[in-house]
């Protein structure tokens, strides 16, 4: 069980500073460049998809293995200057990304639309204490979370207010591996925590892990909407001369969802190797996941809410406003 924790320590060391954190707070990992990331070779036609090691890479991976040859590929990202090369220099023409990341990129010109979102919820905040069962059970209490003024911190910070209980649970800060290596070492006790990461530390504890918030729960309740935390963007100018080209993309990976969601299979294989994490520890997360497909249109006024949450309590973590009908596809 240890060399499961390691793994999925590691993992998520360089990829989640990127998702979580605001776009402003770019992270100085320097892992392999984009360009020379492996993949089938490409045709003249092939479509690129860049994406970080979460829970978006699944269906993509399933499209990658059962896609003709050369019509679509992966490219991996791990930090935003990793993106933003991506985007600036043409090298794909689809990007997975965090909402906020989205948004705050939209702000500051890059000709992006939000294709569809793919994932939502998925985070959860936890605590080693068994008896703890009820937010309000943490007054007085520290909960650590993963990057300050990101979403996590934010929809902390809402459901903290909604309860009634904001200044009466303190907000402690750190990246995701030292978190968990504190919860291990049993030098804290409340965090919050995304999947698949949260998983492998179930798995490392065998189960002695109280789930206290859903955050896709909470969200449902308050707003009967859910929660979205990651889309698909594509290349505004781009996609003004291929929409073909998107249609078949949105088709397939639809049903790359809903193909993960009924039997991942040999396609969870794969997708271990790529996060780099245990096939296990992947497997066990996939419920706690929430993988479901709303194109742009259908998902916009889930968004908006969303990111009119964030605009209220950290503006600067999309931006500074609400993006226009143009952020997008299809308006």
């Amino acid at each position: 069980m240890k060399s499961i924790y390691r793994h999925a320590t590691r993992m998520f060391a360089s990829s989640l500073a990127a998702l979580i954190l605001l776009t402003g707070c770019a992270t100085t990992n320097t892992a392999t460049n984009i360009a020379e990331q492996p993949g089938p070779a490409a045709s003249p036609a092939a479509i690129t998809l860049l994406t970080p090691k979460a829970p978006s890479l699944i269906p993509a991976v399933y499209m990658e293995k059962t896609e003709a040859d050369g019509t679509f590929q992966i490219a991996k990202w791990d930090s935003i200057e990793q993106l933003l090369a991506g985007i600036q220099g043409n090298e794909a023409p689809l990007y997975a990304a965090p909402i906020n990341v989205g948004a705050n990129l939209y702000a500051k010109g890059m000709p992006i639309q939000l294709l569809h979102v793919n994932t939502y919820g998925s985070m959860y905040l936890i605590s080693l204490d068994p008896n703890v069962r009820e937010l309000s059970q943490l007054s007085n209490e520290t909960v650590y979370i993963p990057g300050q003024s990101g979403p996590p911190d934010i929809l902390t910070q809402h459901l903290l207010a909604k309860k009634g209980l904001q200044g009466k649970v303190n907000l402690a800060y750190g990246v995701i591996p030292d978190i968990m290596q504190q919860l291990a070492a049993g030098t804290i006790k409340h965090a919050v925590l995304p999947e698949p990461v949260l998983s492998g530390f179930r798995m490392k504890t065998k189960g002695k892990v109280s789930e206290v918030v859903d955050f896709q729960k909470e969200w449902q309740a308050e707003f009967g909407q859910d929660l979205p935390q990651t889309a698909v963007f594509v290349n505004r100018d781009w996609a003004k001369t291929h929409a073909a080209d998107i249609a078949r993309f949105e088709q397939s990976y639809q049903e790359a969802v809903r193909q993960v969601n009924q039997q991942a299979g040999e396609t969870l294989k794969i997708a271990a190797e790529e996060f780099g994490m245990p096939e296990a520890v992947l497997a066990s997360a996939l419920p706690k996941i929430t993988l479901l497909y709303k194109d742009a249109q259908t998902a916009k006024p889930e968004v908006e809410r969303y990111l009119g949450v964030l605009l209220q309590i950290a503006p600067d973590s999309i931006g500074g406003s609400v993006p226009d009908a143009d952020f997008y596809y299809g308006s």
